[in-house]
Protein backbone atom coordinates (compact mmCIF):
# COMPACT_ATOMS: atom_id res chain seq x y z
CA UNK A 1 0.00 0.00 0.00
CA UNK A 2 3.07 2.54 1.19
CA UNK A 3 4.59 1.33 -2.04
CA UNK A 4 1.57 2.30 -4.32
CA UNK A 5 1.36 5.41 -2.89
CA UNK A 6 5.00 6.27 -3.06
CA UNK A 7 4.20 5.38 -7.24
CA UNK A 8 1.64 7.69 -7.72
CA UNK A 9 3.14 10.27 -5.58
CA UNK A 10 6.09 10.24 -8.00
CA UNK A 11 4.00 10.25 -10.72
CA UNK A 12 2.16 12.98 -9.91
CA UNK A 13 5.34 14.97 -9.22
CA UNK A 14 6.49 14.13 -12.74
CA UNK A 15 3.46 15.06 -14.35
CA UNK A 16 3.63 18.40 -12.26
CA UNK A 17 7.20 19.20 -13.53
CA UNK A 18 6.11 18.53 -17.19
CA UNK A 19 3.05 20.99 -16.74
CA UNK A 20 5.36 23.78 -15.13
CA UNK A 21 7.69 23.50 -18.15
CA UNK A 22 5.30 23.41 -20.71
CA UNK A 23 3.49 26.15 -19.65
CA UNK A 24 6.37 28.31 -19.81
CA UNK A 25 5.50 28.78 -23.45
CA UNK A 26 7.93 29.62 -26.46
CA UNK A 27 11.46 31.69 -25.92
CA UNK A 28 11.09 35.53 -25.75
CA UNK A 29 14.31 36.73 -27.29
CA UNK A 30 13.22 37.05 -30.09
CA UNK A 31 10.50 39.95 -29.54
CA UNK A 32 12.56 41.19 -27.00
CA UNK A 33 13.13 44.56 -27.89
CA UNK A 34 11.25 48.03 -27.83
CA UNK A 35 8.71 48.53 -30.22
CA UNK A 36 6.95 52.27 -31.45
CA UNK A 37 3.69 52.22 -33.06
CA UNK A 38 3.69 53.07 -36.63
CA UNK A 39 0.97 56.02 -36.64
CA UNK A 40 -0.66 57.83 -33.58
CA UNK A 41 -3.14 56.47 -31.37
CA UNK A 42 -6.54 58.14 -31.44
CA UNK A 43 -5.03 61.13 -32.92
CA UNK A 44 -2.39 61.99 -30.17
CA UNK A 45 0.79 60.77 -29.78
CA UNK A 46 2.70 57.38 -30.24
CA UNK A 47 3.01 54.84 -28.31
CA UNK A 48 6.09 53.28 -27.12
CA UNK A 49 6.35 49.11 -26.31
CA UNK A 50 9.52 48.25 -24.48
CA UNK A 51 9.24 44.07 -24.06
CA UNK A 52 11.98 43.28 -21.97
CA UNK A 53 13.62 39.20 -21.80
CA UNK A 54 12.24 38.67 -18.16
CA UNK A 55 9.06 38.57 -19.28
CA UNK A 56 7.80 41.83 -18.05
CA UNK A 57 7.41 45.08 -20.06
CA UNK A 58 5.96 48.57 -20.32
CA UNK A 59 3.05 50.74 -22.70
CA UNK A 60 4.48 54.53 -22.75
CA UNK A 61 1.92 56.80 -23.95
CA UNK A 62 2.15 60.89 -23.41
CA UNK A 63 4.31 60.39 -20.76
CA UNK A 64 2.51 57.86 -18.91
CA UNK A 65 3.25 53.72 -18.27
CA UNK A 66 1.39 50.83 -17.77
CA UNK A 67 3.24 47.93 -16.99
CA UNK A 68 2.31 44.70 -18.02
CA UNK A 69 3.74 40.47 -18.56
CA UNK A 70 4.45 39.33 -21.73
CA UNK A 71 4.42 35.33 -23.46
CA UNK A 72 4.50 34.00 -26.28
CA UNK A 73 2.41 31.20 -27.33
CA UNK A 74 2.04 29.98 -30.51
CA UNK A 75 3.78 32.16 -32.34
CA UNK A 76 1.40 34.96 -30.81
CA UNK A 77 2.94 37.73 -28.69
CA UNK A 78 0.48 38.02 -25.55
CA UNK A 79 0.74 40.78 -23.32
CA UNK A 80 -1.35 40.28 -19.92
CA UNK A 81 -2.30 43.57 -18.33
CA UNK A 82 -2.35 44.10 -14.26
CA UNK A 83 -6.67 44.46 -14.63
CA UNK A 84 -7.21 41.57 -16.33
CA UNK A 85 -6.88 42.52 -20.00
CA UNK A 86 -5.23 40.76 -22.46
CA UNK A 87 -3.92 42.05 -25.94
CA UNK A 88 -2.63 39.16 -28.02
CA UNK A 89 0.34 40.76 -30.67
CA UNK A 90 0.53 39.21 -34.00
CA UNK A 91 4.70 39.48 -35.09
CA UNK A 92 5.69 39.86 -38.43
CA UNK A 93 8.77 40.41 -40.84
CA UNK A 94 11.00 38.12 -38.57
CA UNK A 95 9.73 40.14 -34.92
CA UNK A 96 10.23 43.23 -36.45
CA UNK A 97 6.74 44.15 -36.75
CA UNK A 98 4.00 43.85 -34.27
CA UNK A 99 0.30 44.43 -35.00
CA UNK A 100 -1.86 44.59 -31.82
CA UNK A 101 -5.24 43.64 -31.77
CA UNK A 102 -6.98 46.38 -29.92
CA UNK A 103 -10.84 44.65 -30.40
CA UNK A 104 -10.72 43.14 -26.85
CA UNK A 105 -11.54 40.00 -28.49
CA UNK A 106 -9.49 37.25 -29.84
CA UNK A 107 -9.28 36.69 -33.64
CA UNK A 108 -6.64 34.55 -35.49
CA UNK A 109 -5.33 37.93 -36.96
CA UNK A 110 -5.33 41.71 -36.74
CA UNK A 111 -8.61 43.15 -37.85
CA UNK A 112 -7.53 45.93 -40.07
CA UNK A 113 -9.76 48.50 -38.59
CA UNK A 114 -8.84 47.65 -35.03
CA UNK A 115 -4.96 47.22 -34.75
CA UNK A 116 -2.24 49.23 -33.86
CA UNK A 117 1.04 48.54 -35.65
CA UNK A 118 4.30 48.74 -33.88
CA UNK A 119 7.80 48.69 -35.44
CA UNK A 120 10.84 47.77 -33.86
CA UNK A 121 13.47 50.50 -32.99
CA UNK A 122 16.03 48.82 -30.47
CA UNK A 123 16.91 45.03 -30.28
CA UNK A 124 16.74 43.42 -26.70
CA UNK A 125 15.44 44.14 -24.23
Amino acid sequence: MKRDLLKLAAVLGLMLVFLTLWGCGESRSKFAGTYRSEETFAGKNYIDLDLKNNGKGTWTMEGKSVEFTWVVNDGKVWLYLKTGGIIIGTPSDGGKRLSLDMTGDWHPGCPPNACVPFKRILEGG
